[in-house]
């Protein structure tokens, strides 16, 4: 593969020096060149050293024998004749120019920054020749490329032990390939594509007591006798988004989707995602935030910037926007591709040959801006990518260990999959997540409600639905409440304040509503008031409207409000705080045009307690304001 680039370069050379004047030594390397395509390295070596002994100054014959044996891992050999390239042709660029480049592969990064000194002192003659003017040009792109590639690794000083790099294992890899991993949020379920013999599939691993199961192929109807591969798995484990290539789609490649059937345990058949998304060119790799609003996937189509490039789209309304290129911050003229979009919403993972890097495809970072726009990418470094092939990444959801693809030495054979500890640096930001479904009260079957869940500290709704079914991810250090409702009923309340400390515990919720009845109560968890004070707080007003709602909707209804306090100070002041708090929540409604006769207010202190006192989760629960149904008539 690059002995073909090498031989236009070498056709487009400048160099008077660098293509023999003697006719039998310019024999013996075009024979070489032959031979080295066929496969024949060996013959190719014997016929460039008879070039050479014919024309000791053959500056080419010096170049082809160093990529050969560069090749062949001989780095001694692989040197001696980069320098004798350069020694028997001083004034050809493109030679300081490999030589650094594979210096910088075997980590010798000060003598690579050197060569690439040397190569800006040489003189650009330029002039007589567009093609290799053109050519010229594109090495000297590279050339800065290279640089920065070396700035960036004499100034990664990290211990890679740090890192804890680790291959997965038996119970993953095999003498196969396997790359693209994927998890479900919850870290119960391992996915991946393995290809044996040219045939793609998913299979997928159990975690079993922090070990990995044996991985199995998916079941159900999603893997085919065709390919399917680079999976995308929804947040909530109900999806799956990934690539099918040469069968009914609309191009080479077009991404799927499949719907996880609980009931038996499979995945259903696979469905296109369409022509907005899918095109007649390569469209691939997607990546599905934890909302299920936004992918972010590869494509070859026209309008980027490059070769494949990271393009995104929107899901409303039951339909995907027309993709929008990710931009140049993203974007080079080269690949980019391999996009994963971690739980957090605005930390980008992705693979490029176009940014500055240690290899082939290299591994990149990028945070996304509060205005949309992406940071420049940041090269995850050394230790994970090497000089090879280094794509295809996952992060768990607290941000502490990602998985990756590579080639590297050491593994089972083809592609392995890896783990590591993420860097502070490199780390997203972590989440939690809420997962649950509502219920009736009566007859315990599902029950399909207007369900919102709103952080309280912006009013931003994050998530809403109208089904039976909720998951979102939540942000540590932020105050959530949850509202389920459907006309008849009384709503649901929750409250959720999710911490870095709290990550191992996530939210299952099963909601019970009830129906509208006498002295039917609901406990409203999205209330708050300052220590001993009963002035309301700006968090509760999206549960005061709740109620407001509830009130306008059943004008027919009057309702009890209730305060209630823990056990700490006297009875007697906890009376009257309680019958405080009560009146502001009465006051609000009457604000909102609630007929007074229609509330009640009341304070009971710490008399009707529902929790131990002994705790402080028990003494937070028995500090709450209550809804009473006094009559729906």
């Amino acid at each position: 593969m690059r002995i073909t680039v090498l031989t236009i370069l070498l056709f487009f050379t400048a160099s008077l020096q660098a293509q023999s004047r003697n006719a039998k030594a310019q024999k013996y390397f075009n024979a070489a060149i032959k031979e080295y395509d066929m496969g024949k390295s060996k013959e190719a070596l014997s016929l460039l050293n008879k070039a050479i002994k014919k024309d000791p100054n053959f500056s080419n014959a010096y170049a082809f024998l160093a990529e050969i044996y560069e090749r062949k891992n001989d780095s001694v050999q692989a040197i001696r004749n980069h320098r004798m390239a350069i020694k028997t042709d001083p004034v050809y660029q493109y030679n300081y120019y490999i030589f650094s480049k594979y210096l910088f592969s075997l980590g010798r990064y000060d003598e690579a920054e050197n060569l690439l000194k040397l190569f800006d002192s040489v003189p650009k003659m330029k002039g007589f020749d567009p093609k290799r003017d053109a050519a010229r040009e594109r090495t000297q792109e590279n050339v800065v490329k290279l640089k920065e590639s070396c700035k960036i690794a004499r100034e990664d000083t990290r211990n890679i032990a740090d890192l804890h790099i680790q291959n997965m294992g038996p119970n993953i890899n095999t003498t196969d390939w396997e790359y693209w991993p994927g998890m479900t949020i919850d870290g119960k379920f391992f996915l991946f594509t393995k290809m044996i013999n040219g045939q793609e599939d998913f299979y997928i691993s159990t975690n079993d007591n922090e070990k990995w199961s044996k991985a199995i192929p998916l079941p159900g109807k999603i893997n085919t006798l065709n390919n399917e591969g680079t999976t995308s798995v929804s947040a909530d484990g109900r999806y799956i988004f990934y690539t099918v290539c040469n069968q009914d789609g609309f191009g080479s490649c077009d991404i799927y989707y499949s719907i996880y059937n609980a009931a038996d345990n499979s995945w259903s058949r696979r469905g296109n995602l369409g022509k907005v998304i899918n095109t007649q060119f390569w469209d691939a790799q997607p990546a599905l935030s934890a909302d299920g609003r936004t992918l972010i996937f590869a494509s070859a189509r026209p309008g980027g910037y490059g070769g494949k490039d990271l393009w995104t789209s929107k899901f409303a309304n039951g339909v995907w926007s027309e993709p929008k290129n990710l931009g140049p911050a993203i974007n080079t003229s080269e690949d980019d591709e391999a996009p994963y979009l971690h739980y957090d919403g605005k930390t980008l993972y992705f693979a490029s040959t176009g940014h500055p890097g240690f290899g082939q495809h290299d591994l990149f970072i990028s945070k996304r801006n509060p205005d949309g726009s992406w940071n420049k990418p940041v090269n995850m470094g050394k230790g994970i990518n090497t000089t090879g092939d280094d794509l295809g990444m996952y992060v768990d959801r607290k941000g502490q260990k990602a998985y990756f693809v590579s080639t590297r030495e050491g593994g089972f054979g083809g592609p392995d999959i890896y783990s590591f500890e993420l860097s502070p640096e490199k780390k997203p930001e972590p989440v939690s997540f809420v997962v649950g479904n509502i219920f009736d009260d009566e007859n315990r079957k599902e029950l399909p409600s207007k369900i919102e869940i709103v952080n309280l500290l912006n009013n931003e709704v994050i998530f809403t639905d109208s089904t039976s079914y909720f998951f979102t991810t939540l942000e540590p250090g932020k105050n959530y409440a949850l509202n389920a409702y459907r006309q008849g009923y009384i709503f649901y309340s929750a409250n959720f304040q999710p911490t870095v400390a709290s990550l191992d515990s996530p939210y299952t919720v099963n909601a019970y509503l009830k129906k509208l009845k006498n002295n039917e109560t609901v406990v409203l968890r999205n209330i708050f008031f300052d220590v001993d004070k009963f002035d309301l707080k700006q968090e509760s007003f999206v549960e005061l409207e709740t109620v407001v709602n509830l009130l306008r909707n059943n004008p027919a209804i009057k309702i009890e409000i209730s305060g209630h306090t823990d056990n700490t100070g006297s009875e007697e002041h906890n009376i009257v705080l309680s019958e405080n708090r009560a009146k502001s929540v009465q006051n609000y409604l009457i604000s909102k045009g609630i007929s007074a006769k229609r509330i009640i207010a009341k304070g009971f202190g710490s008399r009707n307690n529902i929790d131990d006192n002994n705790t402080e989760k028990g003494r937070a629960n028995n500090r709450r304001i209550e809804m009473r149904i006094i009559s729906v008539e």
